[in-house]
């Protein structure tokens, strides 16, 4: 039996996703409808009128197109997902056909059989015949194969980890997991720190991932984001996700997860950051590509939102100069100028995106001070907190215990 439909939405839960909307590309819609012109009547030439079997031709591939935009706008697949809620019925000789929307394999939670019959369901990697509903479904089917693959591994690392219980033991199971996989120590301990979580603190996640429904990496965020909780404390803020956390995206579940943490435990997630700041840093490390990364960690928030907003401001200085470059690159642009000193705005402000580019400032006479001592202070007003109601209210006695967050959306 498929399951019972569920709803598509995940809700916002500061998902990254809601906050791709163009607000000005969805106003300059609405203005091009605007001076659309009214429709005109046409007149039309005499024709043929189509035969029975012609229309029910059209009928029929009409049916099947409007069947496969049903089927792939419905949401994420799987058992328990809004994507499998509803049978889409339909003739199939392909040997996907048990993949399709809301059929048996669609809803067969994560397993070795479902690994067996979704293999079974290729030639060589080759769908010839495979309808794309089907492919949807194949895809879901093998994410949850190896959500449970990952589950059945992690069950093995908790178990060697189990028999080595001493911190000495402990130690030597790192070492043995690192050689067996051929990994490194910290991915080792990593492996083995997510493994015991599961085990003793997050049935529920556990479950998900053993099913299919949940992905590792997800999985991971929960362990992350409850790691300072105790037993009780972790499967409270679990419960508070795992109804929608397979449909999050990942940063959705991050913010999720995290305000669910504050909320059991107000105090812990307190101390939690105030720990992660005595860790503040910069990171250095070079890229795939040959360039380099530079990056800021565990630091003020406030202070965070100030430097992301002069970025942003200096950024919006350099493509009003007209240097060239979509607005990712100008704030890194920005981001190097702020920290040098430097001014990259094109000599003598050529509109066109001319001039060498360089650190000279915009034309003769003109300062050449760092931009840094020219950004108005006071950005971070513009940044977005959010504070639960029970926190202002008990503000006014000094009970309020749960904090306020700050949106990651970037500036």
């Amino acid at each position: 039996m498929p399951p019972e439909p569920v709803p598509a939405d995940p809700g916002w839960d500061e998902d990254l996703a809601w906050l791709d909307r163009d607000p000005e590309r969805e106003t300059w819609l609405d203005r091009a409808r605007e001076h659309d012109d009214s429709p005109l009547e046409v007149e039309y030439a005499d024709y043929t009128p189509l035969t029975e079997e012609e229309l029910a031709e059209i009928r029929e591939a009409a049916a099947d197109e409007l069947l496969a935009v049903e089927a792939a706008t419905t949401g994420r697949r799987g058992p328990g997902q809004p994507g499998s809620a509803r049978v889409f019925p339909g003739e199939s000789a392909s040997p996907a056909a048990a993949f399709g929307p809301g059929l048996p394999l669609d809803v067969l939670p994560g397993c070795a059989q479902l690994a067996v019959s979704a293999d079974a369901a290729a030639d060589e990697d080759r769908f010839d015949g495979v309808a794309e509903g089907e492919l949807v479904g194949l895809l879901c089917a093998w994410d949850r194969v190896e959500a449970h693959a990952a589950a059945r591994k992690l069950a093995v690392v908790a178990e060697l980890d189990r028999r080595n219980p001493s911190p000495e033991d402990a130690e030597f199971t790192a070492d043995e997991i690192a050689n067996a996989l051929g990994e490194s120590r910290v991915r080792a301990d990593e492996l083995t720190g997510t493994a015991g979580r599961l085990d003793t603190h997050l049935p529920g996640t556990r479950a998900a991932l053993y099913d299919g429904t949940l992905s590792l990496g997800k999985a991971r965020i929960i362990v992350t984001a409850t790691a300072q909780l105790d037993e009780t404390e972790a499967r409270a803020a679990e419960n508070e996700v795992l109804d929608r956390a397979g449909r999050l995206t990942p940063g959705g579940l991050r913010a999720a997860i995290a305000r669910a943490a504050m909320e059991v435990a107000p105090k812990k997630a307190k101390k939690r950051r105030e720990t992660g700041a005595k860790f503040a840093r910069v990171e250095r490390w070079a890229e795939d590509s040959g360039n380099a990364a530079l990056m800021g960690r565990e630091l003020p928030p406030d202070e965070v939102l100030a430097c992301d907003q002069r970025i942003c401001w200096w950024a919006g200085e350099l493509k009003r100069a007209g240097l060239d470059g979509g607005m990712d690159e100008l704030r890194a642009r920005a981001y190097l100028d702020l920290l040098l000193g430097k001014d990259s705005r094109p000599r003598h402000g050529n509109a066109d995106g001319g001039g060498d580019g360089g650190s000279g400032g915009p034309g003769p006479g003109d300062s050449d001070a760092p931009p840094s001592s020219a950004a108005p202070a006071g950005f971070a007003g513009r940044g977005t907190l959010t504070v639960p109601l029970a926190t202002i209210t008990a503000s006014r006695t000094g009970l309020a215990s749960s904090p306020g967050s700050v949106p990651s959306t970037p500036g």
